[in-house]
């Protein structure tokens, strides 16, 4: 069965580290010539000096060569893109161009964007090594997870192992569209995945396959009836997309309230390379914006690739 088409959007600019989320999508996908690609590139502003009229026969000169000059670079940065998803075995006629000068904030223009076009997510690389260095550069994570409310976005960090995919799982329905999500994005790949949920109330970890999951679910005792239906509901899921349950594995572990830390470790643990959230407002156990759980996964994160849905 051919793989259902994928639409990604990918934020570039003249740094070469903004194509490292390719080498992601490589490992992901084997088979490439059913995703398209939206390249979208932001031009730098000309001062405003240069936006009077009308300008003295020196400065429409001067102004004249600096289009040109941004003309060129642009050109530049888009066409290093394209060679390099060609050589990676992206059709070429599915990737698309998308320039425009910048006149708000990187995470707004994505995002609007991102909507617009209705990709499947947007693919930035996450630049920055500790929270210092975000603090003093500029990391536009919290910027995207505001205003990407309907797009998914994947945060991609240094080098990832393309092997297993956990989704954090709780009773909001973020959650559940991020089990939708993995479920649509995966299915054509043979990564192992894990539903992973931390209880506050369960005392001893509780492991199984999908395959054992209707057998071992009485042993959850301790956590609600909820958590039951959210498992098997997510399950459904999975299979629907025709993912194979031995590909599928459960745990739901025992939190002490330190979200961000037990998930990342959990993921380093089974030497996951995808981390998979729901992201929501006040509602849910989790409680993400309020809590910082996202931003701190997304702060300390390495080697490793954060799905955030809303």
């Amino acid at each position: 069965m051919n793989p259902l088409p994928k639409s990604l959007l990918l934020p570039i600019d003249d740094q070469e580290e903004t194509l490292r989320p390719i080498d992601f999508l490589v490992q992901l996908y084997p088979r490439r010539d059913h995703i398209s690609l939206i390249l979208s590139y932001l031009e730098s502003p000309l001062a405003p000096v240069y936006l009077q009229k009308p300008l003295a026969p020196a400065m429409l000169a001067k102004k004249k060569a600096l289009l040109l000059a941004r003309e060129a670079k642009t050109r530049e940065v888009l066409n290093l893109a394209r060679k390099t998803l060609v050589q990676d075995g992206f059709p070429e006629d599915e990737i698309q161009q998308h320039v425009q000068e910048k006149e708000l904030s990187v995470a707004h223009h994505a995002c609007r964007l991102a909507d617009l076009k209705k990709v499947d997510a947007v693919v930035i690389q996450r630049r920055f090594s500790s929270r210092l260095e975000a603090f003093f550069k500029g990391d536009i994570s919290a910027a995207l997870l505001n205003h990407c409310q309907v797009s998914p976005i994947w945060f991609v960090d240094g080098e990832v192992k393309v092997e297993r995919a956990v989704i954090g799982l709780d009773d909001a329905a973020a959650s559940r569209r991020a089990v939708d999500h993995a479920a649509f994005m995966l299915a054509e790949t043979s990564l192992q995945i894990e539903l992973l949920h931390l209880s506050r109330t369960l005392s001893q970890p509780f492991e199984c396959t999908a395959v054992q999951f209707d057998t071992a679910a009485p042993s959850l005792r301790g956590t609600s009836g909820e958590l039951h239906a959210v498992l098997k509901e997510s399950l459904e899921i999975l299979a629907g997309e025709g993912i194979a349950p031995e590909r599928i594995t459960l745990a739901v572990l025992p939190s002490k309230d330190k979200i961000a830390q037990e998930i990342l470790r959990h993921c380093r643990t089974r030497q996951a390379g995808i981390l998979v959230l729901g992201h929501k407002g006040s509602a849910g156990t989790w409680n993400f914006l309020k809590n910082s759980v996202a931003k701190a996964v997304l702060a300390e994160a390495n080697n490793l690739a954060v799905w955030v849905n809303q």
